[in-house]
């Protein structure tokens, strides 16, 4: 399996996981352990067994890069639909690879996102970016527009919760805007981990020192739950965020940067 990619799922006429009409590829395996994770299928690297509803099944397979392409392919029609308004808005449909962390897969994804760029296919990756730098710097040759991740940026904390690097994340951080890429910062807002003052206080930061196109704050759920059960594992249990806080942390964010912020509930 060397050459292959392992993915959990794709998902088609995605709405939300970037400009226009989304084909969403959910590639396994991932470098951090948040605990508030809604995708555990794809934090381990290799294809895992589950039981759900009494039936057994396997989270992950394997595909080469041909397949993910026809795959891929099959919704060639939306890819080439411009979007109305502005902005972000005004973009075609396209590809978005997410996890998990799909950085972590790009050197055997390199020779499809070449691919997909020769066939002039928007592509964007949803990226926590705590990745090696050379895996980085192989998707900015083909990738459009970043989705990424801001979550605790207290070095000692984010290495004790997410088991993650926080000078490699952000030293990737300050290569995508020297590069002039395109990002969007998503904030993850949990209770008990990204929601203090001093942690928001913080992201406030880096938006300043790293203006992006906009910053989306992602309100706590519980959707993974289901998948949690059927690893045999225990689901997150976590602090809710009102609705009003998310409101508050919006306004905040907007004045205190410059930059628009949008809540996104599920």
């Amino acid at each position: 399996m060397k050459d292959q990619i392992v993915i959990t799922n794709i998902q088609r006429f995605s709405l939300h996981d970037g400009p226009g009409i989304r084909t969403t590829v959910f590639c396994k395996g991932c470098s951090l352990r948040c605990p508030w994770c809604a995708n555990p299928e794809n934090l381990e690297a290799q294809p895992e067994k589950y039981v759900k509803d009494g039936k057994p099944g396997v989270y992950g397979r394997y595909l080469s890069c041909d397949e993910l392409y026809g795959e891929i392919m099959k919704d060639e029609i939306f890819y080439r639909q411009q979007g109305k308004g502005a902005g972000l808005e005004s973009l075609p449909g396209g590809v978005t690879w997410s996890g998990g962390e799909a950085l972590l897969q790009a050197d055997r994804l390199e020779p499809l996102f070449r691919r997909l760029k020769e066939a002039g296919v928007h592509q964007c990756v949803e990226t926590c970016l705590f990745v090696p730098a050379d895996r980085l710097a192989l998707a900015m040759e083909y990738i459009d527009l970043f989705y990424v991740d801001v979550k605790i940026l207290d070095r000692q904390r984010c290495g004790d919760i997410l088991h993650g690097n926080l000078d490699r994340y952000l030293a990737n951080v300050q290569t995508l805007f020297e590069e002039g890429k395109s990002v969007v910062f998503r904030v993850p807002v949990i209770g008990g981990y990204t929601d203090d003052d001093e942690n928001i206080g913080r992201i406030i930061e880096l938006i300043r020192q790293y203006p992006p196109l906009k910053v989306e704050l992602i309100k706590e759920h519980n959707l993974g739950q289901s998948k949690y059960i059927s690893l045999g594992k225990t689901p997150p249990d976590l602090h809710t965020v009102t609705d009003a806080f998310m409101d508050c942390m919006k306004n905040e964010v907007e004045m205190d940067t410059g930059t628009a912020a949008e809540v996104c509930r599920v």
